[in-house]
């Protein structure tokens, strides 16, 4: 009863004075959740789902959904939608974003690519539904819904074995005390992803990767995830610097779905209180280029059997016409 008592006074009053950021343990299977840049990186036509459940079986408890569809226009830009619903007591946040992406490619292998976001985030809490001990207390004698415009902003660099990305999923941080916008600097919350793709041999790859989420005047959040990919079937192992353990696996199939589940288990005191975080990702494309990066590779086959999308084909096109 304490710790549920605990849950909703910091739930309240955290809720009412900084804007929540997600945050999912399967980042590495939707980048472009967190980042702009990083959209269409794994397919042309990509669409991604994310579900946390946080603190299984304690009322009030965190559950994040997210949404990502992404398109490439052409070898240079892409295009998205981002979509997420953050719900923690009886507050919420539903935010919704349109994206875009421009690519510098290097080469056939490596680019480096600039992602913006506009979109608005409604912050919504439900006072009049609390269940209080005082009756007719006036801090709880109606609810607040208020609509807020936001925006994000991100770099993107890949290479076919690497990839690296940094991002500011908000960059206005809303504040209900206040109600009104504030693009303050100071409370921005940075975040950090990077992997790579070591080919051990040809059935199996192995994918480390990490992700970083900072902001000022607060601790540095992180998860460090070892993947490995056996053919289709990828096993993950974990650390979250909450002191908790990710375990996680995901299965592609026909190259057009792939299927992802993850659990967080705490340690410490609050491991019995807070019990375990469920993650579950759902991810389609048309299709997937392979389960590494698969940059320097063919993407699909057209129907007259060439290259429907190929990075080289700027460089082909730019030498016939100075011929």
């Amino acid at each position: 009863m304490k710790a549920k008592i605990a849950l909703v006074f910091t739930v309240i009053c955290g809720s009412f004075f900084a804007q929540n950021t997600y945050r999912f343990s399967q980042f590495n299977l939707a980048k472009s959740l967190f980042n702009p840049a990083a959209l269409a990186t794994d397919a042309s036509y990509t669409a991604d789902l994310i579900y946390r459940n946080q603190w299984a079986g304690i009322d009030g408890a965190p559950s994040t959904f997210g949404f990502n569809g992404a398109y490439e226009l052409m070898e240079e830009m892409a295009i998205g939608i981002n979509f997420y619903s953050d719900k923690i007591g009886l507050t919420q946040t539903n935010s919704f974003t349109a994206q875009y992406s421009y690519r510098i490619v290097f080469d056939t292998r490596k680019y480096l690519a600039f992602g913006i976001g506009i979109g608005g985030d409604n912050y919504s809490s439900n006072l009049a539904s609390a269940t209080i001990i005082e009756a007719n207390d006036p801090a709880f004698a109606q609810s607040y819904s208020k609509f807020h415009v936001n925006g994000s902003f991100g770099l993107y660099y890949r290479t076919p074995n690497f990839y690296a990305g940094l991002s500011i999923p908000q960059l206005f941080q809303n504040s209900s005390d206040k109600i009104k916008n504030s693009n303050n600097a100071e409370r921005w919350h940075y975040n950090l992803i990077s992997g790579y793709f070591l080919e051990v041999s040809d059935n199996f790859i192995f994918n480390p990767n990490i992700q970083i989420k900072a902001t000022l005047n607060a601790p540095i959040q992180g998860d460090l995830v070892l993947r490995g990919i056996f053919n289709n079937l990828g096993f993950s192992l974990g650390y979250r610097t909450e002191n908790s353990l990710i375990l996680g696996t995901d299965l592609m199939i026909a190259r057009r779905i792939r299927i992802g589940y993850a659990f967080n288990h705490d340690f410490g005191s609050l491991a019995r209180i807070k019990g375990m975080s469920h993650e579950v990702c759902l991810g389609f494309a048309l299709p997937y280029y392979f389960n590494g990066d698969g940059f320097d590779r063919a993407k699909y086959i057209g129907k007259k059997g060439a290259m429907k999308i190929d990075y080289t084909r700027r460089y082909i096109r730019m030498k016939r016409k100075n011929r």
